[in-house]
């Protein structure tokens, strides 16, 4: 067969919350706008780049020739096989939408995974957080404090606002009655509304946004100690794959920085969190859930831990995203780099060593010279245009792996997450 079809609609989640008949703005264009990952530069373009390198040689982007065609010099020659057997498919998308399905469609391809409409349903956030309420995994700290809000509710701006503020108020103080509305439909913390208490950082606009996205998720917002994801495959008889766990590397405004964990010589991927075994746990039941519905395909759930009254409380089922993850990308990116992490950083059976994956570059930069470290995505083959692709030492992505956790560190100090709350 001749390469896969990729459609990079990175960004795109926002679409699914429109109807079919919101004037067609779920689907006015093929690709979603940007998603806003902070300060890093064309994040998208980088982003599908590296997705890329998970499919085989021949797998090329429809209508994307600004995306450069990038092979890293560290995973040796250019393979024509996915790094994962379910890769190999006629036509993938970041996420499966109307648009996208039509994309495929008009070049004679279905996509990868399940269908639109599936996806919108357990892609929504209220879909996880009935699957935490139902099976046990939300914490009973937050019993009665998360709460799903409708579109209908949202388009009565002051009624929304005084049945937020009058919920709020009778939360615990241990949340100094911080709050957030999520979009039921986003990605890496856009469209958030901050509060506490009776301030909220919303006019009437901000309300009709969340109610013409598809809602919100009101919920306090809270001190996290950690953020943590796994990455999952659903085959479409419903055996979950679980391909790796990974620490989120998130800013205080939750737009996501990175990723770090561990890697072993088989490539298997691990937080070297305590949670990652409950994590894991929710993982498979959450993608035990989606399926259910007729969910399958690639995806991924968010966790974290925070501070309740003086406690350590896990949540595992945050968010599920039922699309790609850029921790998708990270796994794949460490299987397809194996060979050379097994050969320079001795890495053999029963060892483990640690890794980070940025969107930028860190302060200290991506090439420090260490015996210790093994940097990738340094320099690579182009067929497009060179120097635009992702290359360390410039302020683009890169990964970086080490010995160990602490030598991680010491070459990370700054930490690329200091500040987070």
């Amino acid at each position: 067969m001749t390469g896969t079809l990729l459609i990079p609609n990175i960004g795109a989640d926002e679409s699914l919350g429109f109807s079919q008949s919101d004037d067609g703005r779920a689907e006015s264009a093929q690709y979603a706008q940007a998603a806003e990952f902070g300060d890093v530069v064309d994040p998208v373009l980088q982003t599908a780049a590296l997705w890329r390198l998970l499919f085989g040689s021949e797998a090329r982007f429809d209508g994307a020739s600004q995306i450069p065609d990038f092979w890293p010099i560290e995973f040796g020659r250019r393979s024509r096989d996915p790094v994962f057997g379910w890769l190999d498919a006629p036509a993938a998308a970041w996420l499966n939408t109307t648009a996208s399905e039509q994309a495929a469609s008009e070049r004679g391809h279905r996509l990868l995974g399940a269908p639109s409409a599936v996806v919108s349903s357990v892609h929504d956030k209220a879909f996880s957080h009935r699957v935490a309420a139902s099976e046990g995994y939300l914490p009973s700290q937050l019993d009665s404090l998360v709460e799903v809000l409708e579109p209908a509710a949202l388009r009565n701006a002051a009624g929304a606002r005084s049945w937020i503020v009058d919920s709020v108020g009778r939360w615990p103080d241990w949340t100094e009655r911080r709050f957030t509305l999520k979009p039921r439909f986003g990605t890496s913390g856009r469209g958030r509304v901050a509060g506490t208490g009776e301030r909220i950082a919303a006019g009437d606009g901000g309300f009709r946004r969340l109610a013409d996205s598809g809602g919100a998720m009101l919920e306090p917002w809270l001190r996290r100690s950690c953020d943590l994801s796994a990455q999952m495959w659903i085959e479409p008889d419903g055996q979950v794959v679980l391909l790796g766990t990974t620490e989120l590397v998130v800013a205080p405004s939750g737009l996501y920085r990175g990723h770090r964990g561990t890697v072993d010589s088989r490539g298997r991927v691990h937080t070297a969190s305590r949670y990652d075994e409950p994590l894991r746990e929710a993982a498979a039941a959450v993608a035990r859930a989606a399926f259910a519905e007729g969910y399958w395909g690639p995806c991924g759930l968010d966790a974290f831990a925070f501070r309740a009254d003086g406690r350590d409380v896990f949540r595992p089922i945050v968010e599920f995203n039922a699309r790609f993850t850029l921790g998708t990308v990270v796994v794949g990116l460490l299987r397809r780099a194996l060979p050379r992490i097994r050969d320079v950083l001795s890495l053999d059976p029963g060892g483990l060593r640690s890794f980070y994956f940025g969107l930028a570059e860190p302060e200290v930069g991506w090439t420090q010279p260490d015996r210790g470290l093994l940097v990738l995505l340094s320099s690579g083959e182009t067929n497009s245009r060179p120097a635009e692709a992702p290359v360390a030492g410039t302020p683009g992505p890169g990964l970086v792996l080490a010995m160990d956790g602490e030598a991680l560190d010491r070459h990370l100090e700054p930490r690329a997450d200091a500040g987070r709350e």
